[in-house]
């Protein structure tokens, strides 16, 4: 009976210091990822927004794409005034030093005119200047090569691609998926706490 009993906390006690070293190793794997974020904040011109994307970590971060959701415009023939469509911008940064971050305006990106779907937009189609847009959530890899999806409520790891997005309907009938890049990256000169445990 008392070979019953020990052996019973025994194995109770090896399930739970393997769910503690299950608990430490995922810790342990976003460690570096949990760092990442993003905030917003309204300009003094109270007209428009800006966004903060900041890599807390002491390594870089790279494969960095930023979703946005943004207001488009563009003219057609014969129209007096631009069209304007609500559309998800796909912003490709490449890498976030460590200990730093970027800030995001409407003004400071462009449609991106290299992307071979951006070939199938209205001619002419331009970003609002100076609006309220939305970042929806960002994708990146650490430094170990595991790719993250950060949202404003959560992080989460992403075991698709790195390119692996919604592909536009064909054929594209209006500003739908858009390519984007920033004008000049703005770079925060640091951001603090940075590293540590």
């Amino acid at each position: 009976m008392v070979t019953g009993i020990a052996t019973y906390y025994s194995a109770r006690t090896a399930e739970d210091q393997l769910k503690q070293s299950q608990e430490d190793a995922d810790e342990s794997l976003r460690s570096q990822a949990s760092k990442v974020a993003f905030y917003s904040d309204v300009e003094d011109s109270l007209r428009s927004r800006r966004y903060y994307l900041v890599n807390r970590s002491a390594d870089p971060i790279s494969k960095v794409h930023v979703m946005i959701l943004a207001d488009v415009e563009w003219k057609e023939k014969g129209d007096a005034e631009p069209r304007r469509q609500r559309s998800q911008l796909i912003l490709w940064l490449g890498s976030v030093p460590p200990c730093s971050g970027i800030v995001l305006r409407s003004r400071d990106m462009s449609v991106d005119p290299t992307a071979k779907t951006n070939r199938k937009i209205p001619r002419g189609a331009e970003i609002s200047l100076d609006q309220y847009f939305t970042v929806d959530s960002i994708y990146f890899n650490d430094s170990g090569g595991r790719r993250w999806k950060r949202t404003l409520d959560e992080l989460t790891h992403w075991v698709q691609p790195g390119d692996a997005y919604a592909a536009p309907p064909e054929p594209v009938t209006d500003v739908s998926i858009i390519q984007v890049k920033l004008s000049h990256k703005v770079l925060l000169d640091s951001v603090k706490p940075c590293g540590g445990a």
